[in-house]
Formats: structure tokens, sequence, C-alpha cells
């Protein structure tokens, strides 16, 4: 079936239709913001390197596993131009469980390490590619990372068998780098979606039976957004 000039030209307007917002005064121009809130979710890529002991050195084959956790996200842009925006993005506290894996092979079978608390606020650049009429906004951003540990817990499990204490996570600066899009729905809100990597590592340390162990861990995690925004 072959589309006319008719069809084809037809089929443009719409497209047209769909992709800008006809009557409205351009939203995320400059002096504009835009306050996101969603759902987070940070789910790590993590490497570690092996435990090391005071009374026994490296433990080979052992490391650190962090698991995923969703919070309320929230992130603020300020458009300091019809194209470019500076980004805030804050979080409640993400709540992490960590695992130790390989110490079944040194007569310890503890696996369930503990847990830690941690905030990643991030400041980033962001580049729109099309318009500020437009009704689907795409950009990619880049920016830097400041990420804080803290309500660190050992496990039951962990104490018990490893007679272990004074877990303690140092916090990590790094690099971020996101891509996303706002899709308007008039010219004050948005739905948004946002793909994030931020780069995070960390010395962890505790007190054991085996004297102070140490590893240095890479979190390094996707994150993923899913908010509403508010256009002012």
């Amino acid at each position: 079936m072959r589309f006319t000039n008719t069809a084809r030209l037809s089929a443009a307007i719409a497209l047209s239709s769909l992709m800008t917002l006809p009557g409205i005064v351009s939203a995320q121009q400059a002096g504009d913001w835009l306050v996101r809130v969603g759902a987070a979710t940070v789910a790590p890529d993590e490497s570690s390197k092996v435990l090391t002991t005071q009374a026994t050195g490296p433990l080979a084959g052992t490391g650190v596993g962090v698991n995923n956790n969703t919070q309320v996200g929230l992130n603020v842009v300020y458009m300091m131009s019809d194209h470019l925006g500076l980004e805030l993005l804050a979080a409640t506290p993400f709540e992490h469980d960590l695992s130790v894996d390989g110490l079944s092979q040194y007569n310890f079978m503890t696996t369930d390490l503990g847990s830690t608390k941690h905030l990643p606020p991030t400041v980033s650049a962001l580049y729109y590619f099309n318009g500020p009429a437009a009704r689907l906004r795409v950009y990619a951003g880049a920016g830097l990372n400041f990420t804080t540990f803290f309500s660190e817990k050992l496990s039951p499990q962990a104490r018990t068998e490893l007679a272990a204490d004074r877990l303690k996570l140092d916090d990590s600066w790094g690099w971020s780098a996101s891509v996303g899009a706002d899709f308007r729905f008039d010219d004050t809100w948005t739905i948004s979606g946002a793909v994030r990597r931020l780069d995070i590592s960390t010395d962890a340390s505790l007190d054991s039976a085996l004297g102070r162990i140490t590893t240095s861990v890479d979190i390094d995690p996707w994150v993923y957004m899913l908010s509403v925004g508010f256009m002012f």
C-alpha cells in the first residue's frame, strides 16, 4: 500500500502536533525551574578487592556484595538557557544490605555482613537537544557526585561468628553521567524518566577476631528514576 502525498502531509502535521505545544509560552526556557519527584532505584554494579586481615593478610576468593534499593528521589533543574540546565539530585536515604562471599573456605559461614545507609547528592549540567517548545525534551548530563555513608550496622551473624565490631565505610567523590527525557502535558506538568551512572568507591573496615579487616569496594551503581515534574 502506497501513501499519497496528502497522506504523508497529514502524518507530518500529526507528528508535529504531538511534539510541540502550540499556543503555550515556551517552557523550560532560561530562568525557569523544574522540580521532579518520583521513585529512584540504586542498582550497584559492584566489584571489590579481597578481604585483608591483620592476622592473615589477604583472604583469596573473598569479596563484598551490595544489594539494590529504591527510595523517593527528588531533583531540581534550573534552566540557565533554553538548552542548558543545572540539576541537583537528592533522595531519601538509600539503605543497602551488605553480603560477604568466600569465607566458607576459611571455616566461617557468615554471608550476611550487615547494612549501610547513604545519600548521593549530585550536581550535573544538562544539555537539552530539542527546543523549549517541544513536548518531548531529551537530554544528556554530566556532573559531580558526593556520597556519604552512615548508620553502618553489622549483622548478628557477623558479630557472633567473626566477633565483628565497628563497621565503617568511607565517603566518596566521583563523576556522574545521565540521559533522560521530560514529556510535557502542558506548561506546568511533566512525566520524566532518567538513567544515571555514578562513580562511587569506598574503603570498608571492621574489627574482628582476626584483627582489623579491610577491603575496597567499587559500587558504581546504575540509578533509574521515574518521576512527575512541576515547572514554574
